[in-house]
């Protein structure tokens, strides 16, 4: 029996529930936005005082994505998942007891410390279970997850804030990742995979010894590679258009377009819809161009900044148009394209990133990228305290956002070269064998 018939089954349940995992974990990330309006009114907060509340989340956000991602290479994922897990439903306890400014921050801290490192921990968790040439189809499955979360669930988180108040959503949340918990420990499994990326051969041998890729390699030039640095661009772009979608949007539809709360819960789901359907298809056709002997820059590098691109130019274009068909339209777009540019973005740093290494880097690249986090909520509350009208202050900071977005996606295209980045990193490996005098890695040289 090979490698693949054996695991399939396995594997798809492991993938299962990371999708839920992610789920659950986006929905949280979202329902901070969904209340926004009853949490002001209640709370008696400005625009630019809900904007740091909401940035708070990210304080340690990005730290603990470093931190817990370096922890992966030694500590098995299963326990990892499931500790981020239990303390971001147990972070929200504090709001059910007493709903104050000061517990809302201590509460989105602490839940923002336990999901920074989910997404990293969670791809590095799946790719235990699929080589290289089959990850793009589970990481998009993983993309989607976060979708559901943030979207498919938003009308029934709506619901809950009108029916019951916004404690009440935050309680739910809690006692649903619970209920995951109490699943992972029932099948979360460690992946076959864990020391290298390639299929065993039925033997148990290396299937090519001689192309061998460097089991470590020097972690400031892996993170100053044209790849990694394209990549962490791209990506920070686009969890600044997640941040807007997940802070920002609700209030905007609210505020700017006139819908009503439960309205803009049901809005929302169109970009998630989006996503689902966007982030598979796009995957598709990356490793249907990789198949056809398209390279990876192209097929997945250019693929995933074309993807920020347009989702900026299309949040740029939200802020010019009226209510109505167009400006739905524009949400959809702006807040479901970008997203392929995190499926991209892992299977690019699967290439040049040693398995070793992997989960290391990953939290790395998600400390970096989700800075953006950090500064997004702030900036376009300020944005719209001291603009003239809030509605000409929403759009200003939509506005700065999509340019953003448009700008970082086309010079991320080209930066990304993997295949350069591998034959570098290989060469260097090969004069260190030869007890050659080595210069050190630099981005573009030998």
């Amino acid at each position: 029996m090979t490698f693949e018939t054996r695991g399939t089954l396995r594997r798809w349940v492991i993938v299962a529930g990371l999708f839920l995992f992610l789920a659950i974990n986006f929905a949280d990330k979202a329902l901070i936005g969904l209340a926004a309006e009853p949490i002001m009114r209640e709370l008696h907060l400005t625009h630019s005082q809900f904007g740091r509340i909401a940035a708070s989340f990210f304080t340690f956000f990005s730290i603990s994505a470093l931190v817990v991602g370096l922890l992966a290479n030694r500590v098995k994922t299963r326990w990892l998942l499931l500790a981020m897990a239990v303390t971001w439903s147990i972070s929200q306890l504090p709001l059910l007891l007493y709903a104050a400014p000061a517990t809302l921050v201590l509460s989105r801290v602490l839940q923002g410390a336990s999901e920074g490192p989910a997404y990293p921990v969670a791809v590095h968790a799946l790719y235990k279970w699929f080589p290289d040439r089959e990850r793009a189809l589970p990481s998009a499955v993983l993309t989607v997850g976060a979708s559901f979360g943030a979207g498919f669930i938003a009308p029934l988180i709506t619901w809950v804030i009108v029916s019951f108040g916004w404690r009440a959503a935050f309680e739910m949340l809690a006692l649903v990742g619970m209920v995951w918990s109490v699943l992972w420990l029932w099948i979360g499994k460690e992946g076959p995979l864990g020391t290298s990326d390639e299929t065993p051969a039925a033997d148990g041998t290396d299937p090519d010894p001689a192309s061998r890729y460097p089991a470590r390699i020097p972690l400031g030039a892996l993170l100053l590679s044209r790849t990694c640095v394209g990549s962490n661009l791209a990506g920070f772009a686009a969890y600044v258009i997640l941040t807007v979608a997940t802070v920002w949007l609700p209030s905007y539809l609210v505020r700017v377009a006139g819908y009503s709360l439960t309205q803009a819960g049901w809005i929302v789901v169109l970009p998630a819809f989006g996503q689902m359907v966007a982030s598979p298809l796009l995957s598709a056709w990356s490793q249907r161009l990789m198949a056809r002997g398209v390279s990876s820059r192209h097929a997945r590098g250019t693929l995933g900044a074309a993807a920020v691109v347009a989702a900026g130019a299309a949040l740029t274009l939200m802020a010019a148009v009226p209510p109505g068909p167009l400006l739905i339209v524009a949400v959809t777009l702006a807040f479901s394209l970008a997203s392929f540019t995190f499926v991209s973005g892992v299977t690019l740093a699967g290439e040049i990133v040693p398995p070793a290494q992997r989960g290391g880097v990953l939290g790395i690249n998600i400390c970096i990228t989700t800075l953006a986090g950090l500064v997004t909520p702030a900036a376009i509350g300020l944005m719209i305290d001291r603009a003239a009208t809030q509605i000409e202050g929403y759009r200003m900071g939509m506005t700065a956002m999509g340019t953003f977005a448009l700008a970082a996606g086309l010079v991320a295209a080209v930066l990304i070269d993997p295949q350069a980045d591998r034959r570098r990193f290989m060469a260097h490996a090969q004069l260190r064998e030869e007890n050659c005098v080595v210069p050190p890695l630099v981005a573009g040289k030998r």
